[in-house]
């Protein structure tokens, strides 16, 4: 038996079912044991009244590029940001930094509805909670934070080539502390959305120095 915590974005396919990616994602595998979680994806077809499991990515880090891969004993991956983009395909972008240390962030694909899943790649060399949101432009966005507040832009409308990371808060040093890194987002229109992030070094009209949330909108217009 094990605990599940539903942690994680829903988002409706287009045959109107219900696709849920959460974690952690707990299981026995093939030598009876527990391995570090992974992100398991629920699919409901009565409006959320019942749920079965549709597929799951387990927890395989690159050693190369996540040197402490191996040492993560019970979270792997964690903080799935999952989006359908317009031609059915499922992407999520997966957290692994903790108190190990900064260690990157992962993305795997799906073209099943969640059944199956690519293997997880390295993808981005640091970051937590990421969030992804695909405009009616086509356009998508990959928001994540620490250190600072971070957007990522995609116009091949697959998740596959990003552009360099827009910086949203100035920053010394990793250690810098001025956002938790913890984001959301809200398409506001095709080519628009609201971007929401705290500031912990906001001036306010009296000069003082004080945490803050803010919010954005901001407009993409692919070239």
């Amino acid at each position: 038996m094990f605990p599940v915590v539903w942690w994680g974005d829903m988002h409706v396919a287009a045959d109107g079912s219900i696709i849920a990616g959460i974690y952690p994602g707990f299981y026995l595998n093939e030598k009876g044991k527990v391995d570090p979680s992974g992100v398991f994806f629920y699919r409901s077809t009565d409006e959320g009244h019942t749920w079965k499991i549709q597929g799951r990515i387990p927890y395989d880090p690159d050693l190369k590029a996540d040197p402490n891969g191996n040492k993560r004993l019970a979270l792997g991956f964690t903080e799935p940001g999952f989006e359908i983009l317009s031609d059915g395909t499922f992407i999520c972008v997966l957290r692994t930094t903790d108190g190990l240390g900064d260690s990157p962030m992962y993305i795997s694909r799906s073209t099943d509805m969640g059944v199956t899943w690519t293997r997880s790649e390295p993808f981005i060399r640091a970051g937590v909670l990421p969030r992804l949101l695909q405009l009616n432009n086509g356009v998508i966005v990959l928001a994540s934070g620490r250190p600072g507040v971070q957007l990522r832009f995609c116009i091949d409308g697959k998740g596959e080539k990003w552009t360099d990371p827009f910086e949203m808060l100035p920053f010394k040093n990793e250690k810098d502390e001025v956002s938790c890194g913890y984001t959301e987002m809200l398409a506001t229109g095709p080519d628009r959305f609201m971007l929401i992030y705290s500031d912990f070094k906001y001036q306010n009209p009296a000069g003082e120095i004080r945490k803050a949330i803010k919010v954005r909108e901001i407009i993409v217009t692919p070239r």
